[in-house]
């Protein structure tokens, strides 16, 4: 039996067409809610003019980077992407778009850091000052950055990699601050700072700070010792060191209780508390130790148990362990966080030999990232907010457009489907424009 060839393939015709497109027109949602923000005017702000008329301004370096990590950009090369899309460009005002060699040298200019630290300060603010809330967890975490550049260093799990130290408002899914540092930094390094430079922003807006959570990289006097200096309460995995172990022995058979999860199944482990100091520590804090039983224990393995340790200063629910442990367990959002900004946005790519231009590239994806939390967060419906960026270029990045001048006015033709969502959400963000940058 002969098959019609024509009847296996799709059937149409591929023409030239001298039309104004765009596949990404959802990304000019992301461009106006920077203009919105005040993003980049704080760019401008922050961040030194070229000397010559003929240079390209920073925000024309920035803000088309911030796109390309919001369109799924995974290198430098695909800013081409983002200078093709005629459409974008022409709707978004981007005249100029830098390539990838330009911007290579461009990230190169290390004194950029400082001026992109301070704006993406300056969104945090925003985000913050229009969310409406007071109190806040900061959720910090370290992740790693695998690379064979020959300025990286070996880590202590084996291989090359710089490390980024990461502050999250969970209560936002924020990034309020990172550490841009080489794979051998340690990872408690630079945690105090943070919780107190997160601290004093929420302090100058009104708010506070009022929960932190970690792993054992937190587990350090100074950092005890700055929480309860601030009244912050904090919940941190603690290391199993000699005289953690010696607490746990002495805990007597009658003091375990069963755990229960919050919709009150038995997690089959057990847990128990007990006060512990530090030779550095200021004031005692609550050790609550969980154990469950190995079910492939070895013949001769003495203990029959693993144990896992969290510190906490919080003395109002001692009497409530389990709901502190159910606290704690989630700062396991910290890594999620990590991994949407490292593969969601691209930043598991390191594009120089020089650790200073890997930090002001990331700094760039850092704002990508805050960027999308102010769309997710402000502009679109409370649906939207846990939607991954991956969801985002689904659903709303990638609609495809004509962009049309007529009269001296620009207009974007959407699909009948997709008008009333671009509609909403550009009625919300002219609605609620941020003031000038002081």
């Amino acid at each position: 039996m002969k098959t019609n060839i024509q009847e296996n393939l799709l059937d149409f015709q591929l023409q030239k067409t001298s039309d104004i497109l765009t596949s990404k027109s959802g990304l000019s949602i992301f461009y106006e809610a920077a203009l919105a923000m005040g993003t980049v005017k704080l760019i401008e702000k922050n961040l030194p003019q070229p000397k010559s008329n003929r240079g390209l301004k920073p925000a024309e370096y920035i803000m088309p980077l911030a796109l390309m990590f919001c369109g799924g950009g995974r290198t430098m090369e695909d800013i081409r992407e983002i200078e093709m899309d005629k459409g974008l460009r022409k709707i978004c005002g981007l005249k100029k778009i830098p390539g990838s060699d330009a911007i290579g040298k461009w990230i190169r200019r290390t004194e950029y850091l400082n001026g992109l630290k301070k704006t993406n300060e300056g969104l945090v603010v925003e985000i913050i000052r229009r969310s409406k809330k007071d109190n806040f967890t900061l959720d910090t975490d370290t992740t790693l950055i695998e690379t064979e550049k020959e300025c990286a260093e070996m880590n202590y799990k084996g291989f090359t990699a710089f490390s980024v130290l990461l502050s999250f408002l969970a209560d936002l899914d924020l990034c309020a601050c990172n550490d841009y540092r080489n794979g051998a930094a340690h990872a408690g390094a630079g945690v105090k700072e943070q919780i107190e430079y997160t601290h004093n922003l929420l302090a100058s807006l009104g708010k506070k700070l009022k929960y932190f959570r970690s792993d054992s990289a937190a587990y350090d006097s100074g950092v005890f010792n700055l929480c309860a200096d601030k009244g912050i309460i904090f919940t941190i995995t603690a290391d199993q060191d000699s005289s953690v172990k010696q607490i746990i022995r002495r805990i007597k058979k009658k003091e375990w209780q069963k755990l229960y999860d919050e919709s009150g199944q038995d997690t089959g482990r057990e847990y128990a508390t007990a006060v512990h100091c530090m030779d550095k520590t200021k004031e005692p804090f609550t050790l609550i130790v969980q154990r469950w039983q190995d079910p492939q224990q070895k013949l001769f393995e003495k203990n029959r148990y693993h144990h896992y340790v969290i510190a906490t200063n919080d003395h109002e629910r001692e009497a409530e362990a389990d709901k502190i442990i159910s606290f704690h367990n989630r700062r396991g959002n910290a890594e999620n966080y990590n991994k949407e900004i490292k593969h969601g946005f691209g930043m598991n790519y390191a594009p120089s030999q020089e650790l200073k231009a890997n930090a002001v590239y990331f700094e760039i994806g850092r704002l990508a990232y805050n960027l999308t939390i102010a769309v997710k967060r402000l502009f679109l419906a409370e649906s939207w907010a846990t939607k991954t960026i991956a969801t985002l270029r689904w659903q709303l990045i990638f609609i495809a457009g004509k962009v049309i001048e007529h009269g001296r006015q620009l207009f974007l033709k959407v699909e009948d489907a997709y008008f009333l969502l671009l509609k909403t959400i550009r009625d919300k963000i002219r609605s609620s424009l941020a003031p000038a940058p002081v």
